[in-house]
């Protein structure tokens, strides 16, 4: 493995990975998962370069990755269906009112 040079910054990809993981699931837990897609991005980005380098990730430590993606997903869905539902029962009262009114 080659030194990094001045241009080569060493980096820590797993740290990395794991602060923007801590960053989309902040979004996610606060309902602010619209705000995520640039972490994503760089996520994205983070775990392919890591992949292709030359210190590449063990298998524990991306079945580690994924799992903790997943749970984020869990937790973005089923905030996902809440606010579906909300949304749906505020429409429901809105035509109710309606209804009412025009009685």
């Amino acid at each position: 493995m080659d030194a990094p040079t001045p241009s080569q910054p060493i980096i820590n990809h797993s740290e990395l990975i794991q602060s923007l993981l801590s960053k989309i699931e902040v979004l996610v837990n606060d309902n602010n998962a619209d705000e995520a897609q640039p972490f994503l991005d760089t996520l994205n980005v983070n775990i392919k370069q890591w992949c292709e380098g030359n210190d590449i990730p063990s298998e524990e430590e991306l079945k580690s990755i994924q799992l903790r993606i997943n749970t984020i997903l869990v937790k973005a869905n089923c905030a996902k269906n809440e606010s579906s539902k909300a949304i749906i029962k505020h429409k429901k009262s809105g035509k109710a009112i309606k209804a009412y009114r025009a009685t």
